[in-house]
């Protein structure tokens, strides 16, 4: 009676498990979809890694037969390799970790302890061998990637870093006690997998912002309290009373009306045209630039307090297309953690409508084939620096020599107002440089 008992709450277990998975799936698949941040493919990849292995581990107690039975075996152990790679991915990511050298770590470990297992459950000779080799080669390549996590938390210090290293020695943890344990607990998805697997969730939403946002903390000349953060958690307090609640609704519906009315129609009408014909050619150009101009409105009305570097990962998203449509190969080197996430709302907003313009000229009037866009904390003024620069033919000027333009003059009354310098360098037959310097706190706050 107890072997049947435990039979169904294993496939219980298992089912449930997999809806929850789908389900949060699902959720991290939009906001990858959406917004483009890779933390959220890296939650997504690991995520299906913990669903691989779940749903193969609750797989052995089908398994009636011998063969059915090392089938099995090979898909709980290659789940739960897969599910190890797919979190080390996870976490690299979230540490902003692009060197490829550091990921080729956790593609070798997965690519070597596959060969290991299916050495050891097909395999005629020296088995146990195989899985001490596999054991020793998980427990290794994790330890080792806690100790990278370690000294970068002890360089950086930041919140995202601190929480990473914490999952990834509770990780550990974990990992020993299943490959350290004989038989082990690998066969049983004991319930320390499925909290594992929550607390990863936690931690993406903590990372990605969407639960207060910590980040500012320990960021100079930012006021986020520990009682703020915990307001955004919980729906309680000042933070969130019924009137912004409304405010926030009416402008989600805003949003909505002007993606599915507008957008729509001008997809419609870019539809319509003949893009072979020279003159259509343009018409479609400036309404694509429209309709990317009227998504970017979107995002920044559906998400008021983004840090600089969401806004600007978001404007690379809508750009590239066009981008490349024009031959114009786009290099991005922008900081995706550490300070200039103290750089949100209304001020990031305006960084962004700055960046916009000066990829707007570009696309419009340079005639470029590279743009380069750089973002940067500058540790000696505590302040972000910004530069776009591109190829093309330059841009023209005034006899008093300043170039010339309505968007020019609105740039740099934007980068006044953010208390920041804004200087525009332009050659022609060479190319245009502009260059944002704002300090990250604002213009009241400062000393």
């Amino acid at each position: 009676m107890s072997h049947v008992a435990y039979h169904w709450a294993a496939q219980a277990g298992a089912v449930l498990s997999a809806v929850a998975a789908v389900a949060v799936l699902t959720v991290s698949g939009r906001a990858w979809k959406r917004q483009r941040n890779p933390i959220d493919l890296a939650f997504a990849v690991a995520m299906a890694g913990c669903l691989a292995y779940l749903l193969a581990s609750s797989a052995n107690t089908l398994a009636t037969t011998y063969p059915s039975y090392l089938l099995a075996l090979f898909a709980t152990y290659a789940g739960y390799q897969i599910a190890i790679v797919a979190v080390s991915f996870f976490f690299l990511v979230s540490t902003s970790v692009t060197r490829f050298k550091i990921h080729a770590m956790w593609m070798t470990q997965g690519v070597l302890g596959l060969l290991l297992l299916t050495w050891y459950v097909w395999g005629s000779l020296q088995q146990n061998l195989a899985y001490e080799l596999w054991v020793v080669l998980n427990l290794v390549c994790a330890s080792a990637l806690s100790l990278y996590v370690w000294l970068k938390t002890c360089r950086r210090g930041t919140y995202r870093c601190w929480l990473v290293l914490g999952g990834s020695l509770l990780g550990l943890g974990i990992g020993f006690e299943d490959l350290l344990v004989d038989n082990g607990p690998i066969l049983d998805h004991p319930v320390a997998h499925y909290f594992y697997a929550a607390y990863l969730l936690l931690l993406w939403l903590l990372i990605t912002n969407r639960v207060g946002h910590p980040e500012l903390a320990g960021v100079p000349g930012t006021e986020h309290s520990f009682a703020s953060a915990w307001e955004n958690v919980t729906g309680f307090g000042p933070a969130t009373n019924l009137a912004s609640a409304a405010v926030a609704d009416e402008r989600r519906r805003i949003a909505q009306d002007l993606h599915d009315g507008v957008g729509s129609q001008l997809v419609n009408l870019l539809a319509s045209l003949d893009t072979h014909a020279p003159q259509q050619q343009e018409v479609a150009l400036a309404l694509e630039q429209c309709l990317m101009d009227l998504k970017i409105m979107v995002d920044t009305i559906d998400t008021t307090d983004d840090s600089v570097i969401d806004a600007l990962g978001r404007l690379r998203y809508r750009v590239q297309h066009s981008l490349d449509k024009l031959g114009v190969r786009m290099i991005w080197k922008v900081d995706v953690d550490g300070p200039l996430q103290a750089l949100r709302g209304e001020r990031a907003l305006q960084v962004l409508r700055i960046t916009q313009e000066c990829l707007s000229n570009i696309m419009r009037h340079a005639h470029a084939s590279v743009v380069e866009v750089v973002c940067c904390y500058v540790p000696e003024s505590e302040s972000m620096l910004l530069e776009v620069r591109d190829n093309g033919t330059g841009i023209a000027r005034r006899e008093a020599g300043q170039p010339m333009g309505k968007g020019l003059e609105g740039m740099r009354l934007r980068a006044l107002k953010l208390g920041g310098h804004l200087e525009i360098a332009t050659k022609a037959k060479v190319g245009t440089r502009m260059r944002l310097l704002v300090p990250l706190r604002a213009p009241d706050a400062v000393d």
